[in-house]
């Protein structure tokens, strides 16, 4: 544990780091990453307090006066023995729970140390996230067109779009899929058990798709899978259930191809990563260490003013990941930040690449106690009645991947 207090005339630096006379962009791959924990620039806060949580993490606590604003920083060491986990508020899309409660329902075994909110959520039908969750090679939702945070088999993290990309293939023609549990996509595609609920009707359900007995068990892994299934019925609108998969939003020609009883092959991939983990986010704040393109635009203004945030940063070549938790709507104490603050405070703790989160009431940041058996909430949320019930959340544990 270390506090590293600096004399207030570092809210001036730390006011020019985070607004428009922000310095150049770091150079990147000049030479070896130095040791692990990395030297932090005194201009990025007026204190900042160091806790060590684990031999692979750190939070760090920044605070800076002129805004004001606080945050705090989970620094994550990849060359360590830690992973990252999608963490879902309920056991399908639909479903809702406090980041607390998600850390915390994590058995012992797995050694939970910290954890951040994730993506934004519908309220109806309730959590369910907006852009993709996979969890432990589970999909849960599907990608659509927004960027997300993702771990490949080795644990490796990237950002950036993913896509669903498959096919029906039945006795007289093929429909192409682009969508996989993601039914807001003006695309063909399929909904499994894990979607959770009916379709929209505005959306509908085009065929109920039933495993043939004889049929190989699929995995149904994001990595690539195909199964036989029979056309079961038409105009099905109710929730998938068990193994059967629901086909919506077909066009009326593809639709004339087939009809109930045929027999069809369905195969189904994400790519360009194949991911074990993921959860999204919007939008992308930092890009090869520039703030990233339309960000000045990205959402209504309301939305790119100042208000708590959570974001996620990949740093040192996806060495060092960062989730970083910044409280807001609090006069005198925490204002929040702009989404360009927010990049730009990101890139000041060493960010190449950084997605924003969901953020305002949603914000949180808790560490696991392991001597009180217990969670810990580290930041202040916005909600008058405290922390906010969210659709999903990203924790970390200490647990070694297969490549780090």
């Amino acid at each position: 544990m270390a506090c590293r207090p600096r004399v207030l005339v570092r809210a001036l630096v730390s006011m020019c780091v985070l607004s428009s006379c922000a310095v150049a962009s770091r150079p990147r791959d000049v030479g070896p990453e130095p040791a692990w924990p990395w030297p932090m620039s005194d201009s990025v806060a007026d204190s900042v307090h160091t806790e060590v949580l684990s031999p692979a993490v750190r939070l760090h606590t920044l605070v800076s006066l002129a805004a004001p604003w606080r945050a705090a920083v989970l620094d994550i060491d990849r060359s360590a023995c830690v992973s990252l986990r999608a963490r879902k508020g309920g056991e399908t899309a639909v479903g809702r729970r406090t980041t607390s409660a998600l850390l915390g329902a994590l058995a012992a075994g797995d050694r939970p140390v910290a954890a951040v909110n994730a993506d934004f959520f519908l309220f109806a039908p309730p959590g369910v996230p907006t852009g993709a969750h996979v969890e432990g090679g589970r999909l849960i939702t599907g990608p659509g067109q927004r960027p997300v945070f993702s771990l490949d088999a080795a644990g490796v993290p990237s950002l950036g779009v993913l896509r669903a990309e498959g096919h029906m293939r039945g006795p007289s023609g093929t429909v192409v899929l682009g969508a996989w549990n993601r039914p807001d996509l003006p695309t063909a595609g399929v909904l499994d058990a894990s979607w959770g609920s009916a379709p929209d009707s505005t959306v509908g359900g085009r065929w109920r798709l039933r495993p043939l007995s004889d049929a190989a068990t699929s995995p149904r892994s994001t990595t690539g899978w195909a199964s036989r299934f029979v056309i079961d019925a038409e105009g099905i609108s109710r929730a998938p259930t068990g193994d059967t998969l629901l086909l919506v939003r077909v066009s009326e020609i593809d639709a004339a191809l087939f009809r109930a009883g045929d027999t069809v092959t369905v195969s189904l991939r994400i790519g360009p990563v194949a991911p074990i983990e993921a959860v999204g986010g919007f939008p992308m704040l930092l890009e090869d260490g520039e703030l990233a393109t339309g960000l000045e635009t990205a959402g209504a203004a309301s939305f790119r003013g100042l208000n708590p945030r959570t974001a996620v940063g990949l740093a040192a070549r996806g060495r060092r990941v960062l989730l970083v938790v910044i409280d807001g709507r609090q006069p005198g104490v925490s204002v929040g930040m702009t989404t360009e603050e927010t990049a730009r405070l990101m890139r000041a703790l060493g960010a190449d690449d950084a997605l924003n989160l969901d953020g305002g009431g949603s914000s949180a940041l808790v560490v696991w106690d392991a001597a009180a058996r217990t969670t810990r909430l580290v930041t202040r949320p916005s909600d008058p009645t405290g922390e906010r019930a969210v659709g999903n959340a990203l924790a970390v544990v200490e647990a070694c991947s297969s490549a780090r």
